[in-house]
């Protein structure tokens, strides 16, 4: 095929027709692509197979021939044979669903090159070239989906020491947050020891992270927010009791790509890490556009917290300004430790307080009811309201205070 009309046009060394050598550093995709690769060769998938294991954020299912469907998959890549018809078929089916496409291959026939820029090919890659082409063409890809694709941000809420109340925080960032706005609020329970969330929302789930985990490649946007317990706008995925001594671990290494599924599919994300730096966490916290850790007014509590702050910035990577601090249980009396003492020990500047009442988080729990049908909740209702309006970024109507409201505040 070494003729005037090959892809040789277009630059391509077509010296090569075997797949690349695997490059040595992984690369990470900023969104998750389903590819699917069309190959009827066995050399270049294995080639194509030990490349795509140095990408983070992508999964790859291999075919000889078209699929009736892609809904599946986000793009498509045709890798070229001697068959031009049946090339020429495949791309013109591809231009049918709308598909993002690519296609690689050496000694390109011109008028197959025409055919698929006529349809909005992405790009044409030799097959020499894969090592350093085709990852910047995923990244195209990914990018291009992200700008087309609505993505919830992640709240991730963890203990600075254990016992702070991170849950109970979560628990009411989320439902205040859900009657505050209409959009769609999902709350993952990733206390995989054994999660209370679903005893504080009086939830009695029969779905849980683990069987989200195993039947991920199967959960199209339908399945992903009928899966989740439903309570109005306030969606909720529970852990089962004991998941890590009874899980794979293995399986734990496709958080994240459940967690991209439900930002897909939702306005906010929040995730309970109650239980801290675990090793199935740091990648949760990876996809983390804030952390928000909750201790208390006392000396171990900020001891532990400023370990575990060093810990996310040192060791996991997470910038101090994504760092936000809740002072839960907060008394302005008989405590001498103040938020300007909090703030020069945790060395973040972002710091909330919600008020110290553990009868009203306990009677909530104990009767598993919403915190906004307890009695007395008015004083963390604002507080946590507070929260909401100054860190979330969701659509919350502007209500402004009458004469009533005004006079009657609670300070």
């Amino acid at each position: 095929m070494n003729d005037s009309s090959s892809n040789n046009i277009l630059g391509f060394d077509s010296a090569s027709t075997t797949c690349c050598d695997v490059v040595s550093q992984p690369m990470i995709l900023p969104y998750p692509l389903n590819v699917l690769i069309i190959c009827n060769n066995n050399s270049i998938e294995q080639g194509l197979t030990a490349y795509f294991a140095t990408i983070s954020n992508i999964q790859v299912e291999y075919c000889t021939l078209l699929p009736s469907s892609l809904s599946n998959f986000s793009l498509v890549l045709l890798v070229l044979d001697d068959n031009i018809d049946t090339a020429k078929h495949t791309i013109e089916k591809f231009s049918k669903q709308e598909k993002h496409f690519l296609l690689l291959g050496d000694n390109i026939k011109s008028e197959l090159i025409r055919l698929a820029i006529h349809h909005n090919v992405k790009d044409i890659i030799s097959i020499a070239d894969i090592e350093k082409e085709l990852y910047l063409s995923l990244l195209t890809a990914a990018n291009d989906l992200i700008n087309s694709s609505k993505i919830a941000p992640v709240f991730t809420i963890i203990n600075g020491k254990s016992g702070s109340g991170a849950s109970f925080i979560t628990s009411c960032l989320g439902e205040i947050s859900a009657n505050l706005t209409t959009e769609e609020i999902a709350i993952l329970d990733a206390d995989l020891n054994y999660g209370t969330l679903t005893d504080t929302f009086n939830f009695e789930p029969n779905y849980f992270i683990t069987d989200a985990l195993e039947d991920l490649d199967q959960l199209d946007n339908t399945a992903i927010r009928s899966m989740m317990l439903k309570r109005n706008n306030l969606s909720f995925l529970a852990s089962k009791p004991y998941t890590l001594l009874n899980a794979n671990p293995h399986l734990l290494e496709r958080l994240p790509q459940l967690i991209w599924k439900v930002k897909l599919n939702h306005d906010l994300v929040l995730i309970d890490l109650s239980r801290g730096l675990e090793t199935h966490s740091n990648s949760l916290i990876s996809l983390s556009d804030k952390v928000i850790v909750v201790v208390q007014q006392n000396i171990i509590s900020l001891r532990e917290a400023k370990v575990l702050i060093q810990q996310l910035t040192t060791n996991v990577g997470i910038p101090a300004e994504k760092l936000h601090i809740i002072v839960n249980r907060h008394s302005h009396k008989g405590n001498n430790i103040s938020i300007k003492d909090i703030k020069n020990v945790l060395d973040v500047e972002s710091i909330f307080i919600v008020s110290n009442n553990y009868e009203l988080a306990n009677a909530g729990i104990n009767s598993g009811s919403p915190i906004l049908k307890v009695a007395n909740h008015k004083i963390i209702q604002d507080e946590i309201s507070h929260i909401i309006r100054e860190i979330f970024p969701l659509d919350i109507p502007d209500i402004k205070p009458s004469l009533f409201t005004k006079i009657f505040r609670r300070k």
